[in-house]
């Protein structure tokens, strides 16, 4: 019997998790066993990989723009009871603080390594998409960074040193590589990872809840008016969410809304009401679905889906969406044509085309006949592509393939030359010394020159760290206090 190990920031929260546990979840059907590490506590739901943030390594790392190297719980996981039963250890996002990516040789010369990549973290100097910098590609390697405050955050240009300890890291590791789209398929295959072995497997969605339902009992269960143009956007954040493109959603829903008096906007996934908005007896406000059974019964309730994505890879509500048969309005971004056919099961216009995204959604608001072709279409069409059972089968076929390939922990051992001494501390030495089996006097002494010089590095950062952890608490504080 097969024992999967997942490894991801968060065990609910966000699409990868959504996307882990529906595979952690089919897998055990197949009588394999299939754990979950998280890097964020989860309220008991799964063990973690809490990183140590509040140490002064960590905030000296931070303030360098040395991101995650001040972490060191992950270079002890070869050590753990669930990595030592695994046969197949499977990543997936490993950015939110949290992971150091240094352990990556020594987990995949110990284990066969499947890394699902859920956006473009992994390809670049730190941010999670690249939106349309090139900076990222080979040629250049980052460097002069136009987005540091994009998500993963930093506070100094480092990604020019970030981007070529990948490619260094990288080089040293076992990796079999999924993405749930061709897009990124094609950008990974322009990447530092142009060299890891590389599979396309779709995302899936449970049709046995993403279905049809009729349309006016969804509506009446929710409460909803059983007359209006139902229209939904659903975005972590809600209009509120940049990267979902609200801005573009808030523009042309006050559009349609001239046109279509009857328009009712379900804003789902909210955290804050948009200014615009407030006191709109026309939109309703849904905080983030937790019950797919609920989400199910909203997505079924809507004449169509805004989604106006800016940054995407292959979203699940997408994929949702048309299984429950609602047809979607939104930007051809990234995977989303994998998903949505234009002029099929919804309308795609070009990115950033806010006044063809408006038209687009008054097109299929005025036709019925074509939203309910829509309908039709995407119902049969998106189970037939993204059912469990399929997305399942591929991901086994896949282990069964990763366990059959030889891995070399000779391969895994570092140039220490390129490894900044920040992250030589005691924990990564003592990996790093686990890879030579019987060392020779030669490489005992290089492999101590370096522990010492690391040792030193480490310490000094330290210290230097914990003025600078002091102050942001400081800062922390003050802002609570003026914002009371």
């Amino acid at each position: 019997m097969k024992n999967i190990l997942h490894i991801n920031t968060h065990a609910s929260a966000g699409g990868a998790a959504v996307v882990m546990q529906r595979l952690a979840d089919m897998v055990r059907r197949q009588g394999m066993a299939s754990a979950i590490l998280t890097g964020a506590p989860a309220f008991g739901q799964a063990p973690d990989l809490k990183a140590a943030k509040y140490t002064g390594l960590h905030a000296w790392t931070t303030w360098r723009g040395q991101q995650d190297y001040g972490f060191q719980k992950n270079h002890a996981l070869v050590r753990s009871s669930l990595f030592q039963q695994a046969d197949i250890i499977h990543l997936h996002n490993l950015h939110g603080g949290y992971f150091n990516l240094w352990s990556l040789p020594l987990l995949s010369a110990l284990k066969p390594t499947v890394w699902t990549l859920h956006d473009m973290q992994a390809l670049t100097g730190h941010c999670a998409h690249s939106l349309d910098c090139k900076r990222w590609l080979p040629e250049t390697g980052c460097g002069s960074c136009p987005s540091l405050s994009a998500y993963p955050r930093l506070w100094r240009d480092a990604t020019r040193q970030l981007w070529q300890d990948k490619r260094t890291i990288y080089t040293h590791s076992s990796l079999y590589l999924v993405t749930p789209s061709v897009w990124l398929q094609r950008l990974t295959e322009k990447s530092l990872l142009k060299e890891q072995p590389l599979v396309c497997i779709p995302n899936g969605a449970d049709t046995s809840i993403y279905r049809p339902l009729d349309q006016q009992e969804a509506r009446r269960l929710l409460g909803l008016p059983q007359d209006a143009l139902l229209v939904g956007g659903c975005a972590d954040g809600g209009l509120a969410n940049p990267w979902k493109g609200g801005r573009y959603a808030l523009e042309t829903i006050l559009e349609l809304k001239k046109t279509f008096p009857s328009l009712y906007f379900l804003n789902i996934g909210v955290k804050s009401t948009p200014t615009e908005l407030q006191g709109a007896g026309w939109v309703q406000h849904i905080r983030y679905v937790h019950e797919p059974a609920k989400l199910a019964r909203l997505y079924a309730a809507l004449d169509l889906l805004l989604y106006p994505t800016l940054a995407d890879n292959h979203p699940l509500v997408c994929i949702e969406s048309l299984c429950c048969g609602t047809p979607i309005v939104g930007f051809a971004t990234g995977g989303v044509p994998e998903i949505v056919r234009d002029g099929l099961d919804g309308l795609l216009v070009s990115t950033h085309d806010g006044t063809a995204l408006t038209k687009a959604a008054a097109t299929l608001l005025q036709d019925t006949t074509l939203r309910e072709k829509m309908s039709k279409e995407a119902e049969i069409s998106a189970a037939q592509r993204f059912n469990l059972e399929l997305f399942t089968q591929r991901y086994e076929k896949l282990y069964g393939e990763v366990l059959e390939r030889p891995r070399s922990l000779e391969k895994s051992r570092l140039p220490l030359d390129k490894v900044p001494n920040i992250v030589k501390s005691p924990a990564f030495m003592r990996q790093e010394w686990s890879k030579y089996p019987h060392p020779s006097r030669q490489q005992q002494k290089k492999l101590l020159s370096h522990a010492i010089a690391g040792g030193i590095c480490t310490t000094i950062g330290t210290l230097a760290g914990w003025p600078l952890l002091v102050a942001a608490l400081f800062r922390s504080l003050y802002r609570r206090y003026r914002n009371r």
